[in-house]
C-alpha cells in the first residue's frame, strides 16, 4: 500500500490544486490514501472530464487496480502511457500494467450466466364449442290441421246426407201409415222396404257423420290447448 501511494504521489507531484481538476485530484488522493477507492475513482474520472490531465489517468488506474478491477486499470494505464509521460512516471505505470495483465491471464474465464430453464409450452385451453340453439318447432295452429278439417267436412256432409235419407224414408213410411184407402196404400206399398232401408241408411249416415264431426272437434280442441 505504501509503495502504491508513493508511486502515485510521484506521478502527480506536478498537480496544481488551483484548478477544479486539481481539487478533484487532491480529493481523490485523500480517499485513495484511506482505502475508499470508489470515491477516489469517481473523483479522478470527474477531474479528467473537466481537464484531460495524464496524472489523473495514472491515479485512476491505481485506484482501479487497488479496488481489484484490473481490467479497467489496464485501460487506464495504457491511456496514460499513450501520453508519453517522463520515464520516472512511465516505469511504475508499465510495471503495474504488466502486473494486471499477468493477473488477468491467470484468472479463470468468467463463468457464463446459467441458461434460462426452458419454460413449458403453454397450451391454450380449447375454446368451448359454440352453443347451437335449435329453432323451436313451429307451433301448429288450429286452422292448419287439415285432417280435422277433412273429418269435419266429411262428417258434416254425412250428417246432411243422413238427415236427407232419414227424412225421405220417414216421409215415405208416414205416407203409408197415413193412407186412408187401399188404393193409397197399394200405390206405395211396394216402396215400404225401400223406405225402411232409407231410414236405416240415414240413421247410420247420421251416426258416422256425427262421429267424424266429434273427432274433428276433439282434434281442434287438443291443438288449441297445446299450441
Amino acid at each position: 500500500m505504501r509503495a502504491a501511494i508513493l508511486a502515485l504521489a510521484l506521478c502527480v507531484t506536478s498537480a496544481a490544486a488551483a484548478s477544479p481538476a486539481g481539487e478533484l485530484l487532491e480529493r481523490g488522493l485523500r480517499s485513495y490514501a484511506v482505502g475508499r477507492y470508489d470515491e477516489a475513482i469517481a473523483a479522478f474520472q470527474r477531474g479528467y472530464e473537466l481537464e484531460a490531465r495524464p496524472d489523473l489517468l495514472y491515479a485512476l488506474g491505481q485506484a482501479q487496480r487497488m479496488k481489484g478491477d484490473c481490467r479497467a486499470a489496464v485501460a487506464s494505464y495504457r491511456a496514460y502511457l499513450r501520453t508519453s509521460p517522463p520515464e520516472r512516471s512511465a516505469a511504475p505505470a508499465r510495471q503495474n500494467l504488466e502486473r494486471c495483465e499477468r493477473e488477468l491471464a491467470s484468472a479463470p474465464p468468467p463463468t457464463p450466466p446459467p441458461a434460462p430453464e426452458p419454460q413449458p409450452a403453454v397450451v391454450p385451453a380449447p375454446s368451448p364449442p359454440p352453443v347451437v340453439v335449435a329453432p323451436a318447432p313451429a307451433r301448429r295452429r288450429v286452422r292448419d290441421d287439415r285432417a280435422a278439417a277433412v273429418l269435419a267436412g266429411v262428417g258434416g256432409a254425412a250428417v246432411v246426407a243422413g238427415a236427407v235419407l232419414w227424412g225421405v224414408g220417414e216421409a215415405g213410411a208416414r205416407s203409408l201409415a197415413d193412407a186412408t184407402t187401399y188404393d193409397q196404400y197399394a200405390a206405395h206399398g211396394a216402396d215400404a222396404d225401400a223406405f225402411g232401408r232409407e231410414r236405416i241408411a240415414g240413421i247410420v249416415t247420421l251416426g258416422v257423420g256425427g262421429a267424424l264431426v266429434v273427432v274433428a272437434v276433439a282434434r281442434w280442441s287438443w291443438l288449441y290447448t297445446h299450441r
